[in-house]
């Protein structure tokens, strides 16, 4: 291995200094095409990559497997977590080892036609784009990425964020093609004498190898080359000329390796080597400390030494993927992973990659979504038949959904150690999890299909906006600086998340109430009154909960920012928001209590309180201002600004609505 390492520099020394029989110039900056150059299209591809589930890959300061990689990239580019028929682990395969196969999938989705006709692209219907369609227009965008990251986040245009999130999709897939371009064979490389192939050891049938090929007899070239020495070009020999050309190409390719996004590699940070880049490499991630992608390693000789086996495997593993030979594609990254298991045992040692595979592959709450679905729909066609059956099937497709929703909370916890509650993105499971347990508990009490409806609705909603968010990429990603604390995050923001989950049941018990108003007495005026009384009850003693447990929180929250920060309250918006819940809660509750609202003024509260905890939950991060605003999501205003519409427009017509209406619902 020591002499392997010896020959490399000798390699790559005597080429510099050696002139070559025929003159060669480095790639230009901008190619026909930005995918490498890959010799002959592959024989075959393979379908069961199961194998690769497990690789650990460092991505956004997180050792995660494949699997949770390229679901997360398949979402970012596509919006989709399959392509067709393709997995998203498929998928990611065939970019690694196929890539001139991917350039024509329309993996990219693009939303805002101004930046099509900004690229001078032909629109598709579908909003989806292949990258050689994007293509051609590649130097159009990057211009116009350019002028929009040189504006303030805050002052961009919706088009120019666009402008910025496809140019960076593009350039992550671009590295991403060209992360194993080292061990794919190439025009590049292409040997046609036979003595050159024997020397070489090479098949006498083959005539375009990979750059690993040629490293791999580095031993047989640098002999070669030795003897060549300094005789002059009208001396050599015709296989002399041809390895002294094939060593040219390999030192122009040494010097051109990309930095790729796909870090493999644990390499000691005191060792890491900065490989050269090309211009198109300018809006790519800069590489990590402690892993590397193994074309990074290429250049370095004592990590090219260090991991030469494992990358070894990988090219193997490449090349028995194009020719379909399932068994040694298995074999390459088995080992590799074997290798893994002693060179990463302690970093690997804090991951949980079989329950996140499971949980990746088991979606758990997308199909918790699907059964409250069903739920809801079971339960409609109740309250129409009053069929016994028809509840009992909704309640227990709904214990299913319930089921299934919390082992995907305990899979989250599972994976990264710590409560489910520390971003944007998780509150939403959680505080629907605690919101349907509520509402079944209240189910249990009273037996009026209440609950039962409200558990479903509540599911549906919550997790359909948990799917939007999820869709903007990495769901587990490192906690921010200001949540960094497990005793604070199970205490203080579960508090307030089971505060936000109480005060969104009684705005949808409210909702039931103010419907249930407007509706005709089928058994009576007095039933009816009874009914609507009981309703109020319930949302009077969920508001009693949501406003014990959102003082509760806010005051821990306070100790915390005391901690933190040095001061027990500062005004910031989040605190305000907080503050704000626990405020309503008790107005509502006061005034109930002496007579101020009735029944129905009691129930057009709680609906209002639903506006407030939104505000409160994730409003006020989409000012992007204070200490806590964690959570920003672009786009997200609309949304909330349209449901704070809409609950407004629902309280205004039910309020006229039952004001018309004489005695019935007057309480």
């Amino acid at each position: 291995m020591k002499y392997f390492v010896i020959s490399v520099i000798f390699i790559l020394t005597s080429i510099s200094l050696q002139p070559p029989a025929q003159a060669q110039t480095l790639p230009p900056s901008h190619p026909t095409s930005l995918l490498p150059a890959i010799g002959p299209n592959p024989a075959s591809s393979l379908s069961n990559v199961k194998v690769l589930e497990s690789v650990p890959v460092l991505h956004e300061g997180r050792l995660k497997p494949l699997i949770t990689y390229s679901r997360n990239m398949l979402l970012q580019f596509s919006g989709r977590t399959k392509y067709e028929k393709l997995s998203a682990l498929q998928v990611m395969a065939k970019i690694l080892f196929t890539p001139e196969v991917t350039g024509d999938y329309s993996l990219f989705i693009i939303n805002n036609p101004e930046v099509i006709q900004a690229m001078g692209i032909v629109p598709d219907k579908h909003r989806r784009y292949s990258f050689r369609q994007l293509e051609k227009g590649f130097p159009k965008l990057e211009e116009l990425s350019q002028k929009a990251g040189q504006v303030a986040d805050d002052k961009r245009s919706l088009t120019q964020k666009e402008y910025l999130r496809i140019f960076g999709n593009l350039v992550e897939y671009v590295n991403l093609t060209r992360t194993f371009s080292f061990a794919l064979p190439s025009p590049q490389f292409q040997l046609k004498l036979a003595e050159t192939k024997s020397i070489l050891g090479f098949d006498p049938t083959r005539n375009e190898f990979s750059f690993w090929d040629l490293m791999s007899q580095a031993e047989n070239i640098a002999h070669v080359l030795e003897k060549v020495g300094d005789r002059p070009d009208s001396l050599r020999t015709p296989m002399e000329r041809e390895i002294i050309n094939i060593s040219q190409a390999m030192y122009f390719n040494s010097q051109a390796m990309f930095t790729s996004p796909f870090r493999i590699l644990p390499t000691p940070p005191s060792t890491l080597a900065t490989a050269p880049t090309a211009p198109i490499m300018a809006g790519a991630n800069t590489g990590s400390p402690g892993w590397q992608s193994p074309g990074e390693l290429l250049g370095d000789p004592e990590q090219l030494q260090r991991f030469h086996n494992e990358i070894t495997d990988w090219a193997e593993a490449a090349r028995a993927y194009r020719l379909g030979q399932q068994g040694e594609f298995e074999k390459g990254l088995k080992d590799y992973l074997t290798s893994m298991d002693t060179r990463a045992y302690e970093q690997l040692s804090h991951t949980n990659f079989p329950v996140e595979i499971v949980y990746q592959k088991g979606e758990p709450f997308f199909w918790a979504l699907v059964a409250y679905w069903l739920s809801l729909i079971l339960i409609f066609i109740f309250f129409l038949m009053k069929k016994k059956w028809l509840y009992q099937s909704s309640l227990y497709i709904l214990l299913l959904g319930y089921i299934i929703h919390l082992a995907g909370i305990v899979s989250r916890i599972l994976i990264m150690h710590r409560p489910p509650v520390t971003s944007l993105y998780e509150t939403f499971p959680f505080v629907a999890a605690v919101a349907i347990l509520a509402a079944l508990i209240m189910e249990r009490l009273n037996r009026k299909s209440i609950g039962l409806f409200c558990s479903s609705l509540l599911g549906i909603i919550l997790l359909s906006i948990a799917n939007r968010y999820a869709a903007e990429g990495d769901t587990m990603h490192m906690l921010v600086a200001v949540l960094n604390s497990n005793f604070w995050l199970s205490t203080h923001v579960v508090t307030v998340t089971i505060g936000y989950s109480a005060c969104l049941l009684a705005g949808a018990i409210g909702h039931v109430y103010l419907i249930a108003a407007l509706l005709p007495a089928r058994q009576g005026l007095d039933v009816q009154k009874n009914q609507l009384r009981e309703i109020s009850k319930m949302i009077y003693g969920t508001l009693c909960f949501g406003l014990l447990f959102s003082f509760i929180g806010t005051v821990l929250g306070g100790i915390w920012a005391d901690q933190s920060w040095g001061r027990f309250w500062g005004w910031d918006p989040k605190e305000n928001g907080a503050l704000l819940i626990v405020i309503w809660c008790i107005i509502l509750l006061h005034a109930k209590f002496w007579g101020k609202i009735r029944d129905r003024g009691l129930a057009l509260g709680a609906v209002f309180g639903a506006i407030v905890v939104s505000l409160a939950w994730f409003g006020v991060n989409l000012l992007n201002v204070g200490l806590h605003s964690y959570g920003f999501t672009n786009g997200a205003a609309t949304k909330l600004f349209s449901f704070i519409g809409g609950e407004l427009i629902f309280m205004l017509g039910t309020g006229i609505a039952l004001a018309l209406i004489p005695t019935k619902a007057k309480q």
